[in-house]
């Protein structure tokens, strides 16, 4: 679930019904929207501060909280990866172009880059394929759990990627990448530790942090091969599929 923008709905609701005769409404993830007791006015006061705060139009405010939680949450970041977040490939040290020439040395036959946004490495990494939910430049535009193939890879690179929304989350898209890697298959990482980005303050991201890089080696049967402190603050650090 996307906190931010759930904390945003429920300030909103709760303001919206901060009267006295209803101090017995209780507002939480459970809360069906559109029984709460409206009326025409307050209905567009309460969706029109939401839209202009979320930069969304048309939204639906129907049926439990946490399900409009999630349909608000995929809009805003598939507008903020569509239309408003652009690739720094240049910044980084380590996650930059000099990503390709550390793979291409691996001579992989199945190299799979998990949110590659607008594709920069295809082309340049040998025998790649990009997924990205959000961007039309990827040769699939799927989410990387909807990806699943009978063949594995023995390179997957994910810079950015998995680092959205609550662990339970980061955990089923990091489980199913190791499960398409092959035994031995190296798993490349970007993550962001928990910075807002500027043009995107609703998206929720996880705090990736070196506990947790180790925790997820020792769960996920993984090697690390390699921690770093990359550009813009960003980590970088590389996994092996034991």
């Amino acid at each position: 679930m996307n906190t931010k923008i759930f904390n945003l709905l429920t300030e909103k609701l709760n303001d919206t019904f901060n009267l006295p005769k209803y101090k017995n409404i209780t507002i939480n993830k459970d809360t069906v929207v559109d029984l709460l007791p409206w009326t025409p006015a307050r209905y567009r006061k309460f969706k029109d501060a939401v839209e202009a705060e979320l930069a969304l139009e048309d939204c639906l405010f129907n049926g439990p909280l946490l399900k409009i939680v999630d349909t608000l949450s995929e809009r805003y970041i598939l507008r903020f990866f569509g239309e408003i977040w652009k690739p720094r490939t240049d910044d980084y040290n380590h996650t930059g172009w000099q990503l390709v020439d550390e793979v291409n040395r691996l001579n992989p036959k199945n190299v799979l880059d998990v949110g590659c946004g607008y594709h920069p490495f295809k082309g340049r990494i040998q025998n790649l394929v990009g997924i990205d939910p959000y961007n039309d430049h990827a040769d699939f535009q799927v989410d990387i759990l909807d990806y699943k193939v009978k063949h594995k890879h023995d390179v997957i690179i994910a810079l950015g990627s998995i680092n959205f929304n609550s662990r339970d989350e980061i955990e089923a898209r990091f489980s199913h990448c190791v499960d398409l890697l092959e035994p031995g298959g190296r798993f490349y990482l970007r993550a962001n530790p928990g910075i807002t980005h500027k043009t995107g303050p609703y998206v929720e991201l996880f705090p990736w942090s070196f506990e947790v890089v180790v925790d997820f080696a020792e769960k996920y049967n993984l090697k690390l091969l390699e921690f770093k402190k990359d550009a813009n603050e960003r980590l970088y650090f590389v996994y092996q599929k034991l």
